[in-house]
């Protein structure tokens, strides 16, 4: 879990005491000065023909992408956290590059994915990833579509490698895609998360060299 810096009395030594309890503190984000130039890019589904529109993350996507987010959480399956609440949301999932999936018609947030540094410091080149999906349009292929773009775009963002350290086992979806992308296996993490109705499972790791990449956007 990653933060950003929040300046100024009770908001910053409220971001002090969050940020004690995390195993790293990753510096002040570091979104990209320059944005990617193939940003935004219109994408059609192979499943179902519709196109959406990858782009970065703008503040009016923010509660959309919290209610999204919630679903997730609530159900159990895909993110450790029991409760999240819209502004420790904010921290988590907002402090470095965000990029969401709208839906023209009506400019819906129907997924995304945040890339941030897994690690800080000499180990910041290493890079992480969060993905949603909004229900309304799982099974259409938006979650292969997200995770095959954000392998060039973490590349072009300058990071180096991706590495997934929670990955439930139960998670089939994208345990089945990290294997279908490339990704090398590396390890498993005994009775990692206490699932909801399933009880404790393993959690499986996975990294990528970005350097190997050869897609581009």
């Amino acid at each position: 879990m990653t933060l950003g810096i929040i300046e100024g009395g009770k908001r910053e030594r409220e971001y002090s005491e969050f940020r004690i309890r995390m195993a790293y503190v990753i510096p002040k984000p570091t979104r990209t000065d320059e944005p990617l130039p193939y940003l935004p890019q219109d994408i059609v589904l192979p499943k179902t023909n519709e196109t959406i529109v990858l782009d970065y993350y703008k503040d009016s996507d923010s509660e959309d992408l919290y209610a999204i987010f919630k679903d997730a959480v609530d159900e159990g399956q895909t993110y450790p956290q029991e409760t999240m609440d819209e502004d420790h949301f904010e921290k988590y999932y907002l402090s470095h590059d965000v990029f969401v999936a709208r839906n023209p018609a009506d400019q819906k947030v129907v997924g995304s994915f945040y890339v941030k540094p897994n690690f800080p410091g000499r180990s910041s080149h290493i890079c992480n990833a969060g993905f949603l999906v909004n229900k309304s349009f799982r099974n259409k292929g938006i979650g292969e579509v997200l995770f095959r773009k954000y392998l060039p775009i973490a590349r072009d963002l300058g990071y180096e490698g991706s590495f997934f350290n929670l990955v439930y086992a139960t998670n089939t979806a994208s345990v089945k895609l990290c294997r279908k992308l490339g990704f090398t296996e590396i390890g498993a993490v005994p009775k990692a998360g206490k699932m909801k109705e399933l009880g404790y499972v393993d959690a499986l790791q996975f990294y990528y060299d970005l350097t190997t990449l050869k897609e581009t956007m």
